[in-house]
């Protein structure tokens, strides 16, 4: 069996989106043009079969792993925002549905959903105590591939509700979400409880990731949220330097996303051209600095930065266009769109030392031909232009204290790490002797 997203209502990035949080981000989900179709991109899944059941259902759906026979090879995924599903006529606002298309050949399975929650009005199903839980885009999405898993091994139920909706309560478990009466198939357009309610901004989330993929819950921020953690859970000076990140972000990213929310088009590009890059590039220098001696991570690290940067889109273009930015000039008139329509605040963001460092350095770096030659040392000189001089002065003893955690981060790139070095001694000149203990300056330039 294989699975297609479907690109004629240009949402398949939506799609790919629910299908990353369906994976847990295991880092191994893609997606790949078809020769001689471009209407449909497969989706791929690399690796060995995970563990997590969402994750290993859809791992067994893109690679033929049944142990029934398959009746019907590929299923097509439609994200439609609402709307009447051109295929079978069916309004599938504030729903899904999925059917067997014997009207092409091969016959397909057809999974289309819709991704703008009923017009913003979000969807709503109940809980056993009869109450209205909202149904969030990966679960809804989950619920359908349930239906269309038994309709490739033709084991459809007569009644193939309770099971689709006990494999949706398996996705709802994993995004701590309120679970579903399988008894009962009612709902709606409206609001419903989440349990644990939608995370703020202080819990990680990110406004323009969240508004590029539909949900504060999605997939990409809650990766990013767990990147975030795990920098903040090793160092302290880390911590300081993502809380310094966000202070900046906060300043110019509400009005980007509140655009963003408006049109599925910017949403789609933003997605593609920032969104992907930036949190492949991010994945990658976390596997350098938590994982360097794991080469078959560091592999999935590059080949997912490869992915989120593709060469059909120019990479030395966008990548220019970035360095021009950064430069201080304005937006060439033939950049695109997406960049020209968000000039005013991204011109801001180049002003701001920890948004620009961790957003427009990574992003140029990402598209970055040269980068993707030699993927480590690329990051490597990021890391080392890290703004961590411009952080507030703490005590000396608990600076010094915190350099050790901030040294394993250059294990991969001990020369990266003295030209970090150079200038935390210039900004620290009473810390000398603790940056030389660690590694940040050789103890004959003391």
């Amino acid at each position: 069996m294989s699975i297609f997203l479907d690109q004629n209502p240009g949402l398949s990035a939506e799609a790919f989106s629910d299908c990353l949080r369906i994976s847990i981000s295991d880092g191994n989900l893609g997606d790949l043009p078809v020769a001689g179709d471009d209407t449909v991109l497969q989706l791929t899944y690399d690796g060995a079969r995970p563990a997590t059941p969402t994750a290993a259902r859809l791992h067994d759906m893109c690679n033929n792993n049944f142990g029934a026979p398959i009746v019907i090879q590929d299923t097509i995924i439609t994200a439609l925002s609402g709307g009447v599903d051109p295929n079978s006529g069916f309004d599938i606002t504030g729903n899904g549905i999925t059917y067997i298309d014997s009207n092409v050949t091969p016959t397909v399975i057809r999974v289309v959903y819709d991704i703008n929650n009923c017009n913003g009005a979000g969807i709503f199903v109940f809980d056993t105590d009869g109450n209205q839980i909202s149904l969030a885009r990966p679960p809804l999405l989950y619920h359908e591939l349930s239906h269309a898993f038994r309709g490739a091994t033709d084991t459809q139920l007569p009644n193939d509700e309770p099971p689709a909706e006990t494999d949706e309560n398996v996705m709802r478990t994993e995004m701590g979400y309120c679970l579903r009466d399988v008894n009962n198939h009612g709902g709606g357009c409206g609001h419903g409880d989440d349990c644990a309610g939608p995370p703020t901004p202080d819990d990680g989330g990110c406004f323009i990731v969240s508004a590029t993929t539909g949900s504060p819950r999605s997939a990409e921020v809650e990766r990013l949220r767990g990147l975030r953690d795990r920098v903040a859970a090793r160092s302290a000076l880390g911590a300081q330097l993502i809380d310094q990140i966000y202070a900046d972000y906060y300043r110019f990213s509400p009005a980007i996303a509140a655009e963003l929310d408006q049109s599925a088009a910017p949403r789609e590009v933003t997605l593609r051209l920032v969104v992907r890059p930036l949190l492949a590039w991010y994945a990658l220098a976390g596997a350098l600095a938590f994982e360097h001696t794991d080469k078959a991570a560091l592999r999935r690290a590059s080949a997912e930065l490869s992915s989120a940067c593709p060469r059909l889109l120019s990479r030395a273009a966008i990548a220019g266009v970035l360095e021009s930015l950064l430069a201080g000039q304005p937006i060439p008139s033939g950049a695109p769109r997406m960049l020209r329509q968000f000039a005013p605040q991204i011109e801001a963001a180049a002003r701001l030392p920890f948004a620009r460092w961790a957003i427009l350095d990574a992003l140029a770096l990402a598209w970055s031909p040269a980068s993707h030659r030699k993927p480590a040392a690329a990051v490597g000189q990021w890391l080392a232009s890290a703004p961590l001089d411009r952080l507030p002065a703490s005590r000396g003893m608990q600076f010094e204290a915190q350099l050790g955690a901030l040294a394993r981060f250059f294990d991969f790139d001990p020369a990266a790490r003295l030209q970090l070095g150079v200038r935390l001694a210039r900004a620290r000149p009473d810390a000398a002797a603790a940056l030389a203990d660690h590694g940040f300056v050789s103890r004959g330039d003391m």
